[in-house]
């Protein structure tokens, strides 16, 4: 018994280490390949990782084409007149009333216009009231003889009467609907003119003909 106790003593801990060596080595051998691989992937990674950057392109040149500019003739477009009827007043005396031009009637395009050297109308609103009103007709002989002269009117339906005189002699003839005559008794001198005042009743507004005509040619209105 004595004999096996002193074998266990006789080993130490120094040949315990030794024996162990061998072990310890191996691992260190293994962690030193396992640091080099390491390396060596990460070195040959490295360069194919990087963005390669595209070649530039190659400049692209347009053709260029030169402006031109289109000039537009200008047309002679006629002109639309706009109708301004003009607005009575309340009160039922007459109070003078502005001169506004009157619009040509759809018929224009078939009458003749007046020329120089012949009849010619002309037709004013004076004074308007809530049911008549009041206007001056001027009839002027531009020619070089004596003429007889003859004045169409027409009105909406809302004017019923009329009253007209003339120092000159003048016949007055109504048509219904609006519709008036007015002639001369005795022929106009050369470069004469007359003047011939009316008076009309009406219901509702309005106190310029829509059509106004002088042998046939139109009158000026306003």
């Amino acid at each position: 018994m004595s004999i096996r106790h002193d074998e266990r003593s006789e080993t130490s801990p120094v040949a315990r280490v030794l024996t162990s060596v061998p072990w310890v080595v191996v691992l260190l051998g293994v962690s030193v390949l396992t640091v080099l691989l390491l390396v060596a992937v990460f070195a040959l990674r490295g360069p194919e990782g990087r963005p390669v950057a595209p070649p530039p392109a190659p400049p692209i040149y347009l053709p260029t084409v030169a402006a031109t500019t289109a000039s537009i003739a200008p047309t002679d477009a006629p002109l639309v007149a706009v109708d301004a009827s003009a607005t009575p007043t309340p009160s039922a005396s007459l109070s003078p009333s502005p001169s506004v031009s009157s619009p040509p009637s759809a018929s224009a395009s078939t009458r003749p216009a007046p020329r120089a050297g012949t009849v010619t109308a002309r037709y004013q609103v004076t004074a308007s009231g809530r049911d008549s009103f009041e206007a001056r007709l001027t009839v002027s002989n531009g020619s070089a003889r004596s003429q007889d002269w003859r004045v169409e009117l027409l009105f909406t339906g809302n004017v019923k009467s009329i009253q007209a005189s003339s120092s000159s002699g003048l016949s007055v003839t109504s048509r219904g609907n609006g519709s008036f005559v007015l002639r001369g008794t005795s022929p106009l001198g050369a470069g004469q003119s007359a003047t011939v005042q009316m008076r009309f009743g009406r219901t509702g507004t309005g106190d310029r003909p829509g059509q106004c005509t002088v042998n046939g040619a139109d009158c000026a209105i306003g």
